[in-house]
């Protein structure tokens, strides 16, 4: 999905709501890795929804040419861990724990504007009620596409870090060895745009997930 290709106000609504999901995103990497024991994060002051802490020039850039980015990761120090294994693991899905979670939020605020008060997403629109609904919908978008891509088993996703907590020591090791090989058939999948299949599956799926959780609410709403 080419997000420039929906118009400059669709844009810059996805940059908005992009800069606030990825800061979530961060803070939480940061958080997580905090009350573990380590504070890396919180030194450089990782712990903030200020979005220049956080954006990365490329990884926002792709956002707008392939519908999907990144964020500069948060440094953290596994050896500051109780748990070297465990602990990176935890910290990994944090970020995307908190997208998901955002994303149930924002698909909230899109039910219950298009239910209570029958608008419609419109983004060249001005009403206020609009304008909400519009931001619940691309937040939805974007936070499930932020979550189903970081939990992508490719360094240096979120997804890596997780897969390597549940293999046996001698293929954790060797995995963390191969990181480089991986990375490399991460970029051909970019290239040739079985990434996007994937995500495209992906995000169905999750899609479906959280409308199902939230279908008793819709009765409260309307």
């Amino acid at each position: 999905m080419y997000i420039l290709n929906l118009g400059i106000a669709a844009a810059l609504y996805y940059f908005i709501v992009f800069s606030f999901s990825i800061s979530i995103h961060e803070s939480a990497h940061a958080l997580a890795a905090y009350y573990l024991g380590d504070s890396t994060g919180k030194d450089l002051g990782r712990i903030t929804i200020n979005p220049m802490k956080h954006l990365d020039p490329v990884g926002t850039i792709l956002l707008f040419m392939a519908g999907f980015g990144w964020a500069k990761p948060v440094p953290f120090n596994p050896s500051n861990f109780k748990n070297r294994k465990t602990g990176t693991a935890l910290v990994s899905l944090a970020g995307p724990l908190s997208n998901f979670i955002l994303a149930i939020i924002f698909a909230f605020t899109f039910l219950f504007f298009v239910l209570k008060f029958d608008v419609s997403p419109d983004f060249n629109s001005t009403d206020p009620l609009v304008i909400i609904t519009n931001f619940g919908l691309i937040g939805l978008n974007l936070n499930i596409v932020l979550t189903v891509f970081n939990l992508l088993p490719f360094p240096p996703l979120d997804g890596s870090k997780i897969l390597a907590f549940f293999l046996p020591q001698h293929y954790y090791f060797k995995f963390i060895q191969n990181q480089y090989a991986t990375f490399i058939v991460f970029i051909i999948l970019i290239m040739t745009g079985v990434l996007n299949t994937i995500l495209t599956l992906a995000y169905e799926h999750v899609s479906n997930f959280i409308f199902f959780i939230l279908e008793p609410l819709k009765n409260l709403i309307a």
